[in-house]
């Protein structure tokens, strides 16, 4: 289990931290003390928990629980407060409990035991998320790409889900059809494929890109992929979809109707 637990007031942020660690000591446990460094691993980190504070300065505890459930929408949010007239807004907000300062051992419990989400096994090796937004993780780190548009390739490829794409339909695709420097474009777009390449060659899945003169292609059957996994019937891939796909890229929208009929039909 992976939990991060958010709190402007450092005392009760290692308070909190010693209380898990004794509740759960196999868990692995990050802390934050301000929101940009909270979301920031929220961005980076699969966690399957956040404690989380109501009250901090720089942004209401309220807001910032919205903001890491459109980041990551199966993640549980206990909520943690000496505040009990926020009780409501909370559930409102779908978070798996509220508990009240100081947390004791037996509400620590209690709320690990009854989170909304299940926790999810650990991914080893590559996995690709396409649900929510695209992100690409080794062993449960997220990946950094050395650009945004060769992590957009890749996404582009994946959602491909095999097919073939020529140079001009990915420069299409990652210019927005924008040919102002056809000559300039060409060379960078070359650039991204060598970045792409090396990438998946140092993560040790080099073999899963195929280019064969103007054509470029991944290997669907080697990529643990929830979006694969969803169309093949996997109930848990399933689970995890809730209406979003690839949600920062505009091309992904057009993915959007046609994944809503196959997996409503696979669930019926």
């Amino acid at each position: 289990m992976k939990i991060l637990i958010v709190d402007d007031e450092r005392t009760a942020l290692r308070d909190l931290e010693r209380a898990l660690g004794k509740v759960v000591p196999e868990a692995g446990i990050d802390s934050a003390d301000e929101v940009d460094t909270a979301l920031a691993l929220c961005r980076e980190r699969e966690y399957d928990v956040v404690f989380l504070d109501i009250h901090m300065p720089e942004r209401d505890g309220l807001s910032l629980a919205k903001k890491m459930k459109q980041i990551r929408p199966m993640l549980n949010i206990v909520m943690v407060t000496a505040y009990p007239n926020y009780a409501l807004d909370a559930m409102k907000l779908y978070v798996s409990d509220y508990i009240l300062k100081p947390a004791m051992a037996e509400d620590l419990k209690n709320a690990l035991t009854h989170l909304r989400n299940p926790v999810q096994t650990r991914q080893k090796g590559l996995y690709v998320r396409c649900f929510g937004n695209f992100e690409v993780f080794l062993d449960g780190e997220v990946v950094r790409f050395s650009r945004a548009k060769v992590k957009e390739l890749f996404a582009y490829l994946v959602d491909r889900k095999g097919s073939t794409s020529t140079n001009a339909e990915l420069r299409a695709i990652l210019w927005k059809n924008d040919v102002s420097d056809d000559q300039k474009q060409r060379k960078y777009f070359a650039q991204i494929v060598y970045e792409l390449r090396q990438k998946l060659e140092e993560l040790g899945y080099g073999d899963i890109f195929t280019q064969s003169r103007d054509s470029y292609a991944l290997i669907p059957e080697i990529i643990p992929c929830d979006y694969y996994m969803a169309l093949d019937r996997d109930p848990d891939a399933i689970a995890r979809y809730e209406g979003e796909y690839m949600s920062q890229y505009e091309w992904a929208v057009n993915r959007l109707g046609i994944l809503n009929k196959e997996l409503h039909f696979i669930s019926v």
